[in-house]
């Protein structure tokens, strides 16, 4: 009976956490009396959310045991950057200097942990919100009259089947396979390189070109651009698959303890999404350009040489009745980093407990890129520019730059026994960003360092206590590179993030 409980509890927040999608940083762990003490759990062995730092630490657990757990986050983004004058160059007037919108998440998770009578076995299930990253924006961009969007959710959720056995009486070895559902959304203006124009361009030259090759050569006789803009829009992405983990502990007393743990790398296949691109404002001034190139080499009037773009781009069979609005399917790769960490618990003395975790996290094999494969292409003058994009045989590909750095966590905290039914807990926790200054951008604003986190535990009754905790995540800044990797918009620009979490949880021991 508790198990079926259990698992329709379980159910109930999948069901929750997929129709809610979450954002945020990772988080650092999963339970709030971890939490409360800098997020140190790997070796410390007392809770269901082992199942997720260290299933080997199952063993360990005193009894069968259910944990609901939520993290309620308040994040705070900034985001500035400069105008760039007519030739495309930065200059140091600020352009855009705002606040993201103050959102609020909800990231549930629940847990179980029964203990086998007379046995070295011990099972775990559970159902975690793990985080993603996010952040809305509404931000002027010179190409366009109107402000624009700035919009991303990130989400993942794992369903957990632990199991872990009992080697020794002190040292046990635990695994836990994983199931990953995650989504994805991006809304922002994406620049693309002018070279991704692949299709052919007959001109009054003595031989066809490529739109591509005419939109990036030296004006006059081309267009000059480095890169080009189209208001973008990606949902409906989302990835399901398959993980785990595998972890160790060994207890020496009451007073120290040592875990480990391995998670593998999981592959984000994103399938059947739905892009909106939007190159009308781009072709716009694309034609703007053109048209001033012909007054200034053949000296004529400037709604002369409108009439002779139109022209051009008619006896290439560009329709501009047709618009240049696309929708596509799209299809997007990433994956979820492997990671590896170590962690102990040391007691000098009855009721004070101290703590220390290490992590690290492979994200620069992870988050490279995002590789976007767009096809079904809807707009015959788009498809006739890229040469790509209508069909599954022939896709528009696209490398979005990410290149993220692996990270290194480091935890510190520890924990006082008041009385007997009640414990305070105090943590701090550094971690380097992974993100660099050339891939910078304020929808991806995952760049927090330090945390200060403090929290409590009290035994309501006898087999209940409620856990709390609260966490602060210190402001931090990046600075946007010169030349930058994904548009010339976030060059010397500065993207920050502050970060304030509230932890709470219930556990039942039966």
């Amino acid at each position: 009976m508790k198990i079926k409980i259990t698992m329709a509890v379980l159910f109930l927040v999948l069901t929750v956490s997929s129709l809610f999608p979450q954002s945020g940083t990772r988080s650092i762990d999963y339970s709030a009396r971890s939490f409360g003490r800098g997020g140190t759990s790997i070796g410390f062995f007392d809770s269901p959310s082992l199942i997720m730092s260290n299933p080997a630490g199952l063993s360990f657990l005193k009894n069968t045991a259910v944990n609901g757990n939520a993290i309620f986050m308040f994040p705070g983004m900034h985001f500035r950057n400069y105008k760039k004058d007519a030739g495309g160059n930065v200059t140091t007037e600020v352009y855009n200097d705002k606040d993201g919108e103050s959102n609020v998440f909800v990231l549930p998770s629940v847990s179980y942990v029964q203990k086998i009578k007379d046995s070295k076995f011990t099972f775990g299930a559970g159902v975690f919100t793990t985080g993603g990253m996010g952040a809305d924006f509404t931000l002027n961009h010179q190409l366009f009259s109107e402000p624009q969007t700035y919009h991303s959710r990130f989400a993942t959720i794992e369903s957990c089947i632990s199991g872990s056995y009992l080697i020794t009486p002190e040292f046990s070895v635990g695994i836990t396979g994983e199931f990953l559902y995650s989504t994805l959304e991006i809304t922002m203006p994406f620049s693309l390189p002018p070279s991704l124009l692949k299709g052919t361009l007959y001109t009054s030259q003595p031989s066809p070109t490529t739109y591509g090759k005419y939109f990036s050569d030296p004006r006059p006789y081309g267009l000059g651009y480095t890169e080009l803009t189209a208001a973008t829009e990606m949902s409906n992405l989302a990835s399901y698959t398959f993980g785990g983990k595998i972890g160790l502990a060994y207890k020496f007393s009451d007073r120290f303890s040592l875990g480990a743990s391995y998670t593998l790398s999981m592959p984000l296949d994103f399938k059947d999404g739905d892009a909106k691109m939007d190159m009308t404002a781009q072709f716009q001034q694309a034609s703007g350009i053109a048209a001033q190139n012909l007054v200034q080499v053949y000296g004529i009037s400037l709604d002369s040489a409108y009439k002779l773009v139109s022209a051009l781009f008619a006896a290439n069979g560009i329709v501009t009745s047709n618009g240049f609005v696309a929708n596509y399917k799209v299809d997007n790769r990433f994956d979820n980093p492997q990671s590896a960490g170590f962690g102990l618990m040391y007691s000098p003395f009855s009721g004070v407990r101290f703590g220390f975790d290490f992590e690290w996290l492979n994200w620069s094999k992870a988050f490279d890129n995002m590789k976007l494969t767009l096809t079904e292409g809807s707009n015959s003058n788009i498809n006739k520019m890229i040469a790509s994009g209508e069909s599954d045989a022939n896709p528009m590909v696209v490398e979005f730059p990410l290149k993220w750095k692996d990270a290194v966590i480091l935890k510190f905290g520890g924990e006082y026994d008041i009385s007997s039914v009640l414990t305070l807990r105090a943590g701090y926790s550094y971690s380097t960003n992974p993100i660099p200054n050339t891939t910078i951008i304020p929808v991806i604003p995952a760049v927090l360092e330090h945390r200060f986190m403090a929290g409590c535990s009290y035994d309501i009754l006898k087999q209940l206590t409620v856990n709390a905790a609260v966490e602060y995540g210190l402001k931090n800044s990046v600075t946007g590179s010169d030349p930058h990797l994904v548009a010339t918009e976030y060059i010397n620009s500065e993207t920050s993030m502050y970060n304030i979490l509230g932890h709470i949880a219930l556990q039942y021991n039966f």
